[in-house]
């Protein structure tokens, strides 16, 4: 699980990357509205461009890809919290009082039980 996790959370700073490349790149229009905002909150606004008729094929494309990029950054963030959720529900079930302890979070305590089998 842990592995799988990291890989979930490794694709998407791949893909969050790949976004922000694919901003950089948009035409000037499209990139002059994006480049003002957050990292969170350009994933948001490219998950939900949609594509126009009226505008060129450049601008077109441009949009399906960041449309594409950001809805797959959204997946993988969902992917990982779900894996995180269930990380913690096993470690709760082998090893409680490892997420008491200051500062240990579920990713952590599953790595120590990890690593001590």
């Amino acid at each position: 699980m842990l592995a799988v996790r990291q890989g979930a959370c490794a694709a998407k700073v791949s893909a969050t990357n790949q976004l922000k490349a694919l901003i950089v790149g948009a035409p000037e229009e499209l990139r002059a509205e994006l480049r003002v905002l957050a990292t969170k909150r350009q994933i948001a606004r490219c998950a939900r461009l949609r594509d126009r008729p009226s505008r060129s094929l450049e601008h077109r494309m441009t949009v399906r890809a960041l449309r594409s990029t950001a809805q797959r950054i959204q997946l993988l963030a969902a992917e990982a919290a779900e894996l995180r959720a269930e990380l913690e529900r096993l470690v709760a079930a082998v090893a409680p009082w490892l997420l008491e302890l200051p500062g240990v979070g579920p990713i952590s305590a599953a790595q120590v039980l990890v690593s001590w089998s």
